[in-house]
């Protein structure tokens, strides 16, 4: 079970994602991200991991195609509070240098 919470603060939205993000949530969080860019047109979304254990290649997928996207509309993707065990994720598939990844939502909200 994957619980999202979306809010919209100017021109960002920031989804807090809680759960084990896997193939069997993709869809769910596929039209959660898919909703906030296209009703709320966001120059950044900031992705909360803080209460994601566990990240599956199709949430690596997932959060790839949400930076094409943000990138093609001029928008930017910020990733933030990554547990030990997710962030070991992104390092081993070499993801790390890719995305903009922050400790905490304020630093992702400031943009470094």
């Amino acid at each position: 079970m994957l619980n999202i919470q979306s809010r919209q603060e100017d021109e960002t939205s920031v989804l807090s994602i809680k759960g084990k993000i896997n193939f069997e949530v993709t869809p769910q969080l596929k039209e959660v991200i898919n909703d906030a860019m296209a009703k709320q047109q966001p120059k950044l979304l900031v992705v909360n991991m803080e209460g994601v254990s566990f990240i599956d290649s199709s949430g690596l997928g997932l959060l790839l195609a949400a930076r094409k996207k943000m990138d093609g509309i001029s928008g930017r993707l910020h990733i933030c509070n990554l547990s030990a065990q997710v962030k070991k994720t992104f390092d081993q598939t070499n993801l790390t240098n890719y995305f903009s990844i922050f400790a905490s939502e304020q630093e992702a909200l400031r943009g470094g």
